[in-house]
């Protein structure tokens, strides 16, 4: 039996534009969370209680909704800027290159988990909101897709690729006692996780996607 002649790997899905309506899908995702975070900031009073996750709220009053809403309302315009650049820039890659069920339905899932997950943590009246979850979710679910997908780059360059991105995005230049640091670390593991178990599920898909050339063999 004839052995396959090496080839080399050119292009792979991450090669790729993203899909159509991905900055528009970003852009809307990122104007969804100003303007629940504006209508929030003008009725601090009223709705600030209604709309964080708390442990009373969620895991004794069973009021589940918290853990989405709490995604999107931030404490001060200070807080929601720091998610923002994060809030156009992974929904534009999530949705352009792995579609509408990674983001938003899986993010928001994931994230709303990672709020659930982060509250059997906490006493009952501290209250989490703000997007950082979903955003390190994002970033986990991101950083290792492309570390599986990119088979067009050596593996320690996709390595050490990653682990620059990591250190800009996840780790704090300071540490802020209201900063809920333990969100941050499970919303990552969840995307992780995430990436590693839809990888495995569109594994096919993903290197059908792949563009290989036969490399040069002598006769």
């Amino acid at each position: 039996m004839k052995d396959s002649p090496p080839c080399h790997i050119r292009q792979t899905l991450l090669s790729r534009k993203p899909r159509e309506y991905s900055l528009e899908v970003a852009a809307l995702s990122v104007l969804i969370v100003l303007v629940i975070s504006v209508v929030a900031w003008r009725n601090g009073a009223a709705l600030l209680p209604i709309l964080a996750a708390t442990s009373q709220g969620v895991l004794q009053e069973h009021d589940y909704w918290r853990l989405g809403t709490a995604i999107a309302v931030h404490a001060d315009l200070v807080h929601f800027l720091s998610n923002a650049i994060f809030l156009v820039l992974f929904p534009y890659l999530l949705f352009g290159y792995f579609g509408f069920w990674v983001f938003p339905v899986l993010a928001v899932v994931m994230s709303g988990l990672t709020n659930y997950l982060s509250l059997l943590t906490y006493a009952p009246a501290v209250a989490l909101v703000g997007a950082s979850g979903l955003v390190y979710w994002m970033t986990g679910f991101w950083l290792s897709m492309y570390l599986l997908v990119n088979r067009n780059m050596a593996f320690g360059t996709r390595v050490m690729r990653v682990v620059v991105v990591a250190l800009v995005v996840l780790v704090p230049t300071t540490f802020q006692e209201k900063v809920s640091y333990r969100t941050h670390a499970i919303g990552f593991g969840l995307g992780v996780g995430s990436a590693f178990a839809y990888f495995h599920r569109h594994q096919e898909s993903i290197r059908a996607a792949e563009v290989v050339e036969l490399e040069n063999s002598e006769l």
